[in-house]
C-alpha cells in the first residue's frame, strides 16, 4: 500500500505541473500520463457511504452494496417492487474516457436508463474534502443533438442522484470550464464538486456543450462560436426543467459553473431569469467589454487568457468592434446597470491571485448588483487584510474573495507524500477558507431552493444545514459591508 501510494503521487506531481493547474486548462493527459497513472490514483479515492439498493433472495428483500454483486437485479426499495438497471465502472475504465479527447461528453456507450456510480466523484483532490461525503449515483442520457457542417454532434447529460428513485430533490445544473474548448480537465473538476450538492439532497444536472477550436470532442461539435455554446447551455435548462420531475427534483434550478462554465451560469440567470433559483459562480468570466478594454489598455497580459479572448469573439480583443456581437451580449455588468435588469441571487467566489480570470470580473458583477458604480478600467484590486473577504452585492447576493486564490482555487493537491506545491487554493489556511467558501455555497443553495421543495424535505445525507444556520448566514450576508479597498481614479 506505501509503495502504491508513492507511485499515485509521484504520477500527479510529474505530469499535473504548477503552471497548467493555476492557468486551469491542460488536456486531461496532462494531468495524467497515461491510464495506468490514473489507475495510480486509486489510494487518493475518498471514504464515503453510498445508498445502498436492494436483491431479492429467497424471497427475502435485503439491502446490498450495488459493487458486489453487480449481476444481481436491483430495487431501489425494501419491498423489491422497483427494479433498477446498474453497472458497476472501474476506475481504469473511468480513466480511458477521461483520456480520450474525441470521446468524452458525446454518448459514446451510453445505455439509456442505467445507472451507475463514477469513480470521478471519489478523487479527493478538491480544497473541500470528499471524505465522508455520500458518494452520487450517475446516470447518462443524450440532451441534444444538433446537426453541423462537420456532421450529427451528440450532447451528454450527466445525472448525479443521491439515489435512483428518490424525490423531494433540488435541482443543480452545474456547467463545467475549461476555456470554452475543452472538456476534461474542466468535466474532473467539476466531479470534485458534484457530492457535496447530492449530499445535501440536491440532483446535478451536468451537461456538455460544443467546443471553440478542435483540441477535443468530435469534429461535429468542434468550431463552435460562443453564441452557439450559449445556446446548447440553453437547450441544457429546458431539458433539466421538462425531465427534472422524472428524477424527483424541482423544475427550477440553481445554476451553479466554474470558469468558462460559470459564465455560461451567469448568462442563464440573467439571460432565463424566471427559470433560475439562484446561481452559485466560480471565478466566472462575467464582462467581455472590460476583458477587450483591459487588453487595448496593457492591463491585461496573461497569454493564455489574450489566446481564449480572440478565440470566443472571432478576433483580437484589439480589433474588436465592442458593440457587436458577441462582446455586448456577454457584458452583464453593464447589461445589469443599463437594462435595470432584475436577476436571480447570485454567490461569486474568486481568488486575487487569480491572473487567467481577474477578480475584477466577479467584483464588477457584484457592484452591478449593489447599486454601485462600476470599477474603472484602469483601477486595480487592492489586496485584502485578511484571508477571506464576504461582498455584499445588494439585498441578496455575494461575493467571496479570496487573498491567495489561483484560478480553479477550489482544486487542490495537498498533503502528499512527495511536496508539492500545487494548490490554487493557497496555503493550508486559506485552503480551510476556500473549503469554508464552498460550504457557505451549499448554504447559499439549499436557501435560494427552499421555497420550490415540499415543506417534508429531508436530506440524502449527512451534513446538511439547519434552518437556524441558513437564517443566521442570510443576516450575516447583509450587514456585511464592502471591504475592497480601491484607489481613486
Amino acid at each position: 500500500m506505501g509503495v502504491r501510494l508513492t507511485l499515485a503521487f509521484a504520477a500527479i506531481s510529474l505530469s499535473f505541473s504548477q503552471q497548467a493547474l493555476a492557468q486551469s486548462n491542460p488536456s486531461l493527459s496532462s494531468i495524467f500520463q497515461s491510464s495506468l497513472a490514473c489507475a495510480l490514483v486509486e489510494p487518493l479515492l475518498a471514504d464515503g457511504d453510498v445508498a445502498q439498493l436492494y436483491v431479492s433472495d429467497a424471497g427475502a428483500c435485503t439491502s446490498v452494496d450495488p459493487d458486489s454483486s453487480a449481476e444481481a437485479t436491483y430495487f431501489t426499495d425494501a419491498n423489491c417492487s422497483t427494479p433498477i438497471n446498474f453497472s458497476p465502472t472501474s476506475l481504469f475504465s473511468h480513466c480511458q474516457v477521461l483520456l480520450d479527447a474525441s470521446q468524452l461528453g458525446e454518448g459514446q456507450g451510453l445505455v439509456e436508463n442505467s445507472w451507475t456510480l463514477s469513480p470521478g466523484t471519489r478523487i479527493d483532490l478538491g480544497a473541500r474534502s470528499l471524505d465522508n461525503v455520500a458518494q452520487p449515483y450517475l446516470q447518462r442520457s443524450i440532451y441534444r443533438t444538433v446537426n453541423t457542417t462537420a456532421g450529427t454532434c451528440n450532447l451528454e447529460m450527466r445525472v448525479y442522484s443521491p439515489k435512483p428513485g428518490s424525490s423531494g430533490n433540488g435541482s443543480l445544473l452545474a456547467l463545467h470550464g475549461g476555456s470554452w474548448s475543452a472538456r476534461g480537465f474542466g468535466f474532473f473538476g467539476l466531479e470534485l464538486s458534484i457530492p457535496h450538492f447530492t449530499e445535501q439532497g440536491f440532483v446535478v444536472y451536468a451537461p456538455f456543450y460544443r467546443l471553440l477550436g478542435d483540441s477535443e470532442g468530435s469534429a461535429a461539435c468542434n468550431n463552435a462560436s460562443i453564441v452557439d455554446i450559449t445556446d446548447d447551455a440553453s437547450a441544457a435548462l429546458e431539458w433539466v426543467r421538462n425531465n427534472a420531475q422524472t428524477y424527483g427534483s424541482t423544475t427550477k434550478p440553481v445554476v451553479f459553473g466554474q470558469s468558462a462554465g460559470a459564465h455560461l451560469a451567469v448568462s442563464l440567470a440573467v439571460n432565463y431569469p424566471e427559470d433560475v433559483a439562484a446561481g452559485i459562480l466560480f471565478y466566472p468570466p462575467t464582462d467581455f467589454t472590460d476583458f477587450a478594454l483591459r487588453v487595448r489598455n496593457g492591463n491585461y497580459t496573461n497569454s493564455q487568457g489574450l489566446n481564449i479572448l480572440d478565440k470566443v469573439i472571432g478576433v483580437s480583443a484589439e480589433a474588436a468592434d465592442l458593440n457587436a456581437t458577441p462582446v455586448p451580449e456577454n457584458s452583464f455588468p453593464i447589461r445589469i446597470v443599463e437594462g435595470g435588469l432584475d436577476i436571480p441571487p447570485l454567490m461569486m467566489v474568486h481568488g486575487l491571485q487569480d491572473d487567467l480570470v481577474e477578480a475584477r470580473q466577479s467584483i464588477r458583477l457584484c457592484d452591478a448588483l449593489a447599486g454601485r458604480e462600476l470599477m474603472d478600467v484602469n483601477t486595480e484590486v487592492q489586496p485584502l487584510t485578511q484571508l477571506r473577504e464576504v461582498v455584499s452585492c445588494g439585498s441578496d447576493s455575494t461575493l467571496q474573495l479570496i487573498q491567495e486564490g489561483q484560478h480553479a482555487l477550489d482544486v487542490c493537491v495537498a498533503d502528499t507524500l512527495i511536496p508539492t506545491d500545487l494548490c490554487p487554493s493557497g496555503s493550508a489556511a486559506s485552503r480551510i477558507e476556500v473549503s469554508d467558501a464552498i460550504g457557505d455555497a451549499l448554504v447559499f443553495a439549499n436557501t435560494a431552493i427552499r421555497e420550490e421543495l415540499p415543506v417534508t424535505r429531508t436530506q440524502s445525507g449527512g451534513g446538511a444545514s439547519s434552518l437556524w444556520f441558513i437564517l443566521i448566514f442570510s443576516v450575516f450576508v447583509r450587514v456585511c459591508r464592502w471591504s475592497v479597498y480601491r484607489p481613486a481614479t
